[in-house]
């Protein structure tokens, strides 16, 4: 343990407990949701939903867009209860929100109306793939690659900031350091938002996203309050490195390769469910549900891997940020903070820590950035070379 008492987290029953209440919801929620697409299809609710949605128009497209806003409203209805509890009660219970029960059903209303919207542009494209084409399991995939990519470019400019505002960095002190290590870290330009998530929640966090020019670094206010500049600096050192190595560009490859994988999966399983549960031919936007059910059980058994994957990319951006500006100390008392802030257990049980951290452990990443110095050794960088 370090001796420093900065280093040290002070691990509460609290955090335990709000940490247990996460795992549990997790699996738990993945279970309510193939339950709940099981009473969908089981009792014929989704027949019914097609069978309406015909009464409209006898066009397959159009029978396909009206079955999609039915089920998205029947699903929310299914899925109120369990979102009700984790995303507002257990924030509320562990005191990481103060917002109001109706801006929080209006980002909820929000997320549901984008969602269905989306919906309503892809899932008859995808029905009707299943109903044209014998190997619809490979249109799907190509497919998904110009979706993945146009939802990574849009993400942070049309449906990002329907739920906070964007701005640039206000701090121009921390602005001038931010973009000096930006030129260090081979990053001209850099784009830096901070956005007012303050209303939604107190933990902290940023994050890089977008793709091509909507590629940016974003800081929640949360995180400006609540860390100093050199603690602020060694996390962007750290999304900086995931812009600078291109993990989202390697991420959208894994996630059409995964798509490739589960729509292959689905396809064999998908045709052994029709003439079942009143469902009728190849492509019957009454088949969703079932489909979902395959898609959905497939990602989730692949999540060990989705995950693995991503916690290899987050070490190696924490270390490119030590590597860049030094800051081992800072790195790791901000880890600390983030660790008392969102109240979870920074050593959580490795089977949880398998399955569903898509980052290490915050107990592991302190370790690691407290004795990561190459520099001091003399042994070069291995992953920010200088410019």
């Amino acid at each position: 343990m370090p001796s420093d008492p900065e280093l040290v987290i002070h691990v509460t029953d609290e955090m335990i407990r709000h940490s247990r209440i996460l795992d549990i919801l997790y699996f738990t929620g993945f279970v309510y949701g193939i339950v709940e697409l099981w009473i969908i299809l089981g009792l014929r609710i989704s027949a019914r939903l097609r069978e309406l949605a015909v009464r409209v128009t006898k066009r397959p497209y159009l029978i396909a867009m009206i079955y999609v806003v039915l089920f998205a409203i029947v699903t929310a209805i299914f899925n109120f209860p369990l979102g009700y509890y984790g995303g507002y009660v257990v924030p509320h219970q562990f005191n990481l929100t103060n917002q109001k029960f109706d801006a929080w059903l209006g980002d909820e209303a929000k997320a549901l109306l984008i969602g269905m919207i989306i919906s309503i542009i892809l899932v008859p494209l995808a029905l009707l793939a299943i109903r044209k084409f014998k190997r619809w399991w490979l249109v799907l995939a190509i497919g998904s690659i110009p979706v993945i990519i146009t939802l990574f470019v849009i993400a942070p400019v049309f449906i990002d900031p329907v739920f906070n505002k964007f701005e640039p960095l206000k701090d121009q002190v921390l602005k001038r350091k931010l973009l000096d290590e930006a030129a260090r870290a081979g990053i001209e330009g850099g784009r830096v938002y901070e956005v007012d998530k303050s209303k939604q929640t107190k933990t902290m966090n940023a994050y890089v996203t977008g793709l091509g020019p909507t590629k940016r670094i974003v800081m929640w206010d949360t995180l400006l309050a609540k860390l100093n500049h050199d603690e602020i600096l060694a996390v962007m050192g750290h999304e900086m490195g995931h812009y600078v190595l291109h993990h989202l560009w390697q991420g959208v490859a894994w996630s059409v390769l995964g798509s490739f994988v589960i729509f292959f999966i689905a396809q064999h399983i998908y045709e052994w469910g029709l003439g079942r549960w009143g469902l009728t031919t190849p492509g019957d936007p009454a088949s969703l549900p079932w489909l979902l059910i395959i898609v959905s059980t497939v990602s989730f058994i692949g999540a060990p891997i989705e995950n693995g994957i991503s916690r290899h990319y987050e070490h190696q951006s924490d270390v490119f940020g030590l590597e860049l500006t030094h800051l081992n100390h800072a790195t790791a008392t901000a880890f600390v903070k983030f660790a008392e802030d969102s109240k979870v257990n920074p050593r959580p049980h490795a089977f949880i820590e398998f399955w569903r951290y898509s980052h290490p452990s915050l107990a592991r990443r302190i370790d690691f950035v407290l004795h990561y110095k190459p520099w001091e050794e003399h042994r070069p960088n291995v992953l920010w070379k200088r410019t």
